[in-house]
């Protein structure tokens, strides 16, 4: 790939990161969208993402869809879900819940598990670090960018606390992705860490 094919890839990671990820999230923040909307804005942005992976001929493999490696990365992703669920539970025990979420029924965390987990991960790993891939980008800095992308969409709920955890779990997300290409064992962590923080009122 020659420099300015390189250059163009780029030119349009910048147009989708802006368009796709942060142009949303401020909508949402400013309440120009209401933010009761938040889950049909990440549907669409999902749909709006999927006509674009049609676009570049993504195979599934190149999106983390695949059996190869599954093993090792979900040996390397328990220990930190295990940890991040451990220091929920302790925060939980000693402080208490800190948003009531007690109006979730359990028809919204199988939409969870089964629907926003997957799309989540399918939107800020598997698509962006495929992108990410094309457009030549190190290694560190696909990770660095896919934290503060995933960190920046949860800006919606104006809390310091939400928006440092998704940064972080998002770099031991990103690190495990940049290693293993399988985007079936952060789905498991990321559905595992989020019921767990709603059920407790963490987020």
């Amino acid at each position: 790939m020659g420099i300015l094919q390189i250059n163009q890839e780029r030119q349009k990671l910048i147009l989708i990161i802006s368009l796709g990820y942060i142009l949303p999230v401020l909508l949402l923040h400013f309440k120009i969208i209401p933010f009761s909307w938040r889950f049909y804005i990440l549907i669409l942005a999902a749909i709006a993402i999927l006509a674009i992976t049609r676009l570049y001929k993504f195979s599934l493999i190149e999106l983390g869809f695949t059996r190869q490696h599954l093993g090792i990365s979900f040996k390397v992703i328990t220990l930190p879900t295990l940890a991040s669920v451990l220091l929920m539970l302790i925060n939980y025990m000693m402080q208490g819940a800190r948003i009531d979420n007690s109006t979730y029924k359990l028809g919204f965390y199988l939409f969870f598990v089964t629907v926003s987990s997957p799309l989540q991960e399918f939107l800020y790993g598997g698509f962006l670090f495929a992108v990410f891939s094309r457009a030549k980008l190190a290694p560190w800095l696909m990770i660095l960018l896919s934290s503060l992308l995933y960190s920046f969409v949860h800006l919606i709920y104006q809390d310091v606390p939400t928006l440092l955890f998704t940064f972080i779990i998002g770099v031991l997300w990103g690190m495990n992705y940049a290693s293993y290409r399988n985007l079936y064992s952060i789905i498991f962590s990321h559905s595992v860490l989020g019921v767990v923080a709603i059920l407790v009122g963490q987020v």
